[in-house]
């Protein structure tokens, strides 16, 4: 027994040790197991939702109005959230986040079969609940790391989100199939209302950060996104991040459902792409440097346009997965340049820092208007494969403009010093 237990502790430690984990905190190894925990209870919401709603209801475009709803309720939870941080202990925010995820799966369960008639309340709770979470993410991520350390945390993160990935939608999927009418799903989020209860719990293990209690200031965030240089370019960054990411975060699955409607299908897709993921997140915190980080969000577009531009030859099952596959792996090397981008700017220009509560909101608001603008190009396209992908290659095309700016907002920077940590 001693053996064994040797055995995985050396395991361990040299998992850890590849990851880089010996240079993260204590207080970030706790926020990130109640990340994970929390990803864990949620991480099948937007995907068997969407699925369900395409069952019950005739609406081919139920999905895609679900989403636009969920990510402008998403953009005004944001606002809110961003006020009650100076105002609340980010923990208090984060478990009203919590409660609204559990919220979530008790309509979804009294309403299951009718889903579709109250489409919109499941989408603006989820939304609401998203943003709460998800802000005090933000907050939490920059307040436990530092930018020499960044990188590895997220990618530390991205790693046991991508184990999660290959888990739970692959089990839900095929728990689904397998179970007559609407028991698998009774069954699944049941199973995610307590594990949501779990992560509540874990919140408490958390130190908080105390508010500062100034007065939210909106408009004079605005104001510097369109008077000064970095913050616009900042800023609009993340708003064609968003036209890609919003779109490819959930509309490859529905195609692939609407091709052929198996949940276990299109769990056993998530499956492949948790695995995808996480290879990328591994490799991309072993070679990904301040330096290097906008070389490779350019060759991450180029490769997965050319990804996309294939399924001009064949649009099929084995096509979409092949693209979902791509998508994971380059998404990785696409976003989080962006989310250090940002996290520079906080460390280094003045001031900045304690409006950081606004520039979250503000640039959530700008991610998902670029959601929204993804997704609407996609249901402003006439019917037919031809216009499908045409709107899909659209979408990865603006990741250039998005890594512009990034370029931009990089050279920016160079204008004010690095601060000394610590």
């Amino acid at each position: 027994m001693q053996g064994i237990r040797q055995f995985f502790h050396t395991l361990q430690t040299k998992l850890f040790f590849s990851l880089g984990v010996d240079r993260l905190n204590e207080e970030f190894r706790r926020f990130a197991l109640m990340h994970e925990v929390y990803i864990l209870a949620t991480s099948i919401t937007m995907t068997f939702v969407n699925t369900l709603l395409m069952r019950v209801s005739e609406d081919p475009d139920i999905a895609l109005k679900y989403n636009v709803a969920h990510y402008l309720c998403i953009a005004l939870s944001m606002l809110l959230a961003g006020k009650l941080l100076h105002r609340l202990v980010n923990k208090t925010v984060i478990l009203v986040g919590m409660a609204l995820s559990v919220l979530v799966y008790v309509v979804v369960l009294l309403f299951i079969g009718s889903l579709d008639g109250v489409y919109l309340v499941v989408a603006a709770i989820h939304g609401f609940a998203t943003g709460f979470y998800w802000i005090t993410y933000s907050q939490s991520l920059m307040q436990y790391s530092t930018d020499e350390t960044r990188d590895i945390a997220m990618n530390f993160i991205g790693v046991f989100s991508g184990l999660i990935s290959l888990v739970m939608p692959l089990a839900a999927g095929w728990l689904i199939d397998l179970l007559p009418g609407f028991w698998g799903y009774y069954m699944l989020f049941g199973a995610c209302t307590l594990l949501a209860v779990w992560a509540v719990w874990l919140v408490f293990r958390l130190p908080g950060e105390a508010p500062d209690h100034r007065p939210t200031c909106y408009l004079g965030m605005l104001k510097k996104v369109y008077s000064e240089k970095v913050w616009f370019f900042v800023i609009h960054m993340d708003f064609f991040k968003g036209i890609r990411d919003g779109a490819f975060g959930f509309f490859l699955n529905v195609l692939l459902f609407s091709i052929v409607k198996s949940e276990a299908l299109v769990g056993s897709n998530t499956f492949l792409v948790g695995i995808v993921s996480m290879t990328a997140s591994v490799i991309a915190g072993k070679i990904t440097r301040p330096g290097n980080r906008l070389k490779l969000m350019t060759a991450a577009a180029t490769l997965l346009a050319g990804a996309t531009a294939l399924l001009f030859v064949e649009l099929n099952t084995v096509t979409v997965l092949l693209l979902s596959a791509a998508n994971a792996f380059f998404g990785v090397f696409l976003v989080n340049p962006t989310t250090t981008t940002l996290y520079q700017v906080l460390d280094r220009v003045p001031g900045a820092k304690e409006q950081k509560s606004e520039t979250f909101a503000i640039t959530e608001c700008y991610k998902d208007a670029g959601r929204m603008a993804g997704i609407l190009l996609i249901m402003l396209m006439p019917d037919g494969t031809f216009y499908s992908v045409i709107s899909l290659l659209a979408l990865v095309l603006t990741q250039y403009i998005t890594t512009v700016f990034a370029k931009i907002t990089a050279n920016a920077l160079k204008r004010y010093p690095e601060r000394e940590e610590g």
